[in-house]
């Protein structure tokens, strides 16, 4: 098996972009369940992308623990967070995956759980900023220089859902209830709505998987290493 130390979580990043016969292919090991929902998608580009990203889950995760990806079964928590159901035996093996445009990426620690987004640096709609951004991100964002306000929401997203995904409610929460950095250097959880001692029980990573692309793993742990161990 893997090695996996407790202070590392080790990131898996691969490409989704295949032909539908190689697609076709990596469909092979995937739960009737997972193949029920790739086939849900009507766009076959974002179908083709489920397939090859829960394909990528199942490789990495049977390098930890000694089942074979066919046979590994996922559970979901209540906000739908995927766990193993089928694990290692005493070896509680965490993780999370995120895919955005051409990539999808596995973070996977021991026994930590983690949270993990990446997404394609892209306009995005003064909605989505509405939406998302707490009061005080907002004025930061604001007086950024025109050029930089597109990467750097897009980084601050990152950092957020990145956050949410670690505690298990994605996007069932409010991104707007917590304030994390705009700085393109240093990924932070400032501040949390409801509790102001939150933030620095948090350390969170920025990731740079491909040009073009930005993101953060995320946990409510502090003196983990981010490792990379394949990216495209």
């Amino acid at each position: 098996m893997m090695p996996l130390p407790p202070s590392h979580v080790h990131l898996w990043c691969c490409r989704v972009d295949l032909r539908a016969a190689e697609a076709a292919e990596r469909r092979g090991i995937l739960s009737d369940e997972e193949c029920a929902r790739a086939d849900r998608f009507h766009d076959a580009k974002a179908r083709i992308a489920f397939i090859v990203a829960r394909n990528w889950l199942r490789r990495v995760l049977a390098l930890y623990i000694p089942v074979p990806p066919p046979q590994l079964r996922f559970g979901e928590t209540v906000f739908g967070k995927p766990f193993l159901a089928n694990g290692g035996g005493k070896r509680a093996i965490a993780f999370n995956l995120s895919h955005s445009g051409e990539l999808a990426i596995v973070a996977v620690a021991d026994g930590m759980p983690v949270g993990i987004d990446i997404e394609r640096i892209r306009p995005v709609s003064s909605d989505l900023l509405a939406g998302c951004l707490a009061p005080r991100e907002f004025a930061m964002l604001a007086a950024l220089r025109p050029a930089l306000r597109e990467e750097s929401f897009i980084r601050c997203w990152t950092r957020k859902e990145a956050c949410l995904k670690a505690i298990g409610i994605g996007l069932n929460g409010s991104p707007s209830s917590f304030e994390v950095s705009l700085d393109p250097s240093r990924a932070r959880l400032l501040a949390v709505e409801s509790d102001p001692a939150e933030a620095d029980l948090w350390q969170l990573a920025d990731l740079e998987p491909a040009p073009g692309y930005c993101g953060t793993l995320a946990a409510r742990h502090r003196g983990w290493s981010a490792v990379w161990m394949a990216r495209p």
